[in-house]
């Protein structure tokens, strides 16, 4: 079983030190293959905000670095760790820009297969670090979260103890979801996504090309699975007045 952990601190402190922590729960658990990606080591130039990879697709980007691979790295993974101490409330710079070279996961979605934890440390506004992190990978299913209090003071004995238990119950829970590889049925909520970015492409063949071909051979969802009919009725009302609002600002081409 491989996991690659994704790491957002520009050195390696207290965040590191915690998904070593994970790393030797998980190891516990099973034969694991652990890897690190160091995003301060990494040659992943900032996104221009030129809109090619999703316009026309990830392969247009005109930043030739090491995105591909490492986007190979991850899919060829089971599980994918993403850690990040929190700047402002928010996620590193090193982070936020892996987030944004790989938004058109969100239009295009394929980490199926990649179960995710997401590690957030640092003082105040973890759960915004948190909320940022889950926009990320589309596909990908979140399995657990960690929200680790790390700062300049000494944390308690029975902060330290909580944290260690946090972290054993987290690795036992994703462990425990990369063996299980059976493509859970969606929910509303993904659903809802799926159907607003089907109609929204469906008007863009020219804007989005990437997005057109993506859905057009896609009836019901991103990969062959049953849907509840209620769920899916649902969701379709939902969609058509989400992209008839949009329709009000935008020219769909």
């Amino acid at each position: 079983m491989k996991i690659i952990a994704i790491m957002g601190s520009p050195h390696k402190g207290k965040g590191y030190q915690i998904v070593q922590k994970i790393e030797m729960a998980l190891k516990r658990w099973g034969d694991i293959d652990f890897q690190y990606i160091f995003l301060k080591d990494v040659n992943l130039q900032p996104c221009i905000g030129c809109f090619a990879c999703i316009a026309k697709g990830e392969s247009f980007c005109p930043l030739q670095d090491d995105r591909k691979s490492i986007e190979t790295e991850m899919l060829s993974a089971d599980g994918i760790i993403l850690s990040s101490p929190g700047y402002t409330q928010n996620v590193s710079g090193l982070m936020k820009n892996f987030m944004d070279r790989f938004a058109y996961s969100l239009h295009r979605p394929k980490f199926f297969n990649q179960s995710l934890m997401l590690v957030a440390n640092g003082g105040s506004g973890l759960g915004k670090v948190i909320k940022a992190l889950t926009m990320n990978l589309g596909g990908s299913r979140k399995i657990c979260e960690l929200k680790i209090t790390t700062t300049p003071w000494e944390t308690t004995l029975k902060y330290r103890n909580q944290t260690d238990q946090a972290i054993e119950k987290s690795a036992k829970k994703f462990y425990r979801a990369m063996i299980d590889k059976q493509k859970i049925r969606p929910d509303l909520g993904n659903l809802i996504w799926f159907k607003i970015f089907k109609k929204m492409a469906s008007l863009s063949e020219q804007n989005l090309p990437a997005d057109y071909q993506f859905y057009n051979d896609k009836p019901k969802f991103f990969y062959p699975v049953k849907v509840s009919l209620v769920k899916n009725g649902l969701a379709e009302v939902i969609a058509v007045l989400a992209v008839w609002s949009m329709k009000k600002q935008v020219d769909f081409k």
